[in-house]
């Protein structure tokens, strides 16, 4: 009879604990935008752009469940001349990746709700989709007629897991302006860590 009961109590438990605790939502919308200008003469450059969305579950005041989604571009342009043997010089070679992340994770606040400005980490699984394109331009020396090619676009998947440290300035009981610092790596390659940290701006909203 014991073994038959188990199960019914847990269950009342568990809705005992929901019903005490009543759900709290949280979106959050993050942009960043960077570009490096470099060469000697200034004509080459790198310019990334970055959008990103999230939900979070707080299954408990300072403990959620993070869905994320984001998207970005990076490109980067060089416009000096190169020797590409065979009577052609390389004049310009554009690289474009394009990366969409879904990730799913969990979500601490390290103070109170109450606090004005509360630091947050999150951690967890991420997948990644990547597209990446070459356009480059020749010119033959000897005409000075240019041809342009693309090498078509490749794509790669690549399982992963993110990491971010949260900074959030609450400003209404419900709106918050945050700044984020997040990283994104091959999963368990914890050495790359490291290598691949974006930082952005956004808002959150609770509800």
């Amino acid at each position: 009879m014991k073994i038959q009961f188990k199960y019914p109590i847990l269950m009342a438990l568990l809705s005992t604990t929901l019903s005490a605790h009543a759900l709290v939502y949280e979106i959050g919308l993050d942009f960043s935008y960077d570009k490096q200008i470099y060469g000697s003469n200034r004509l080459n450059s790198n310019v990334s752009r970055s959008y990103s969305a999230g939900v979070s579950t707080y299954l408990f005041e300072l403990t959620a469940i993070d869905f994320n989604v984001s998207s970005s571009k990076d490109t980067t342009t060089q416009n000096e001349r190169y020797d590409a043997g065979g009577g052609y010089d390389l004049v310009s070679q554009q690289n474009r990746m394009e990366t969409d992340v879904y990730g799913i994770g969990i979500k601490q606040m390290l103070m109170p709700r109450k606090y004005r400005l509360s630091p947050m980490i999150s951690v967890g699984y991420a997948r990644q989709f990547l597209n990446y394109t070459t356009d480059i331009t020749l010119e033959n020396r000897a005409s000075s007629v240019r041809t342009s090619g693309s090498s078509g676009t490749s794509k790669d998947r690549v399982d992963s897991m993110f990491g971010a440290f949260i900074l959030q300035y609450r400003v209404t009981d419900r709106l918050s302006f945050k700044g984020t610092a997040k990283t994104l790596f091959p999963a368990v390659e914890w050495n790359k860590a490291r290598d691949n940290i974006k930082y952005s701006v956004g808002i959150s909203w609770i509800f």
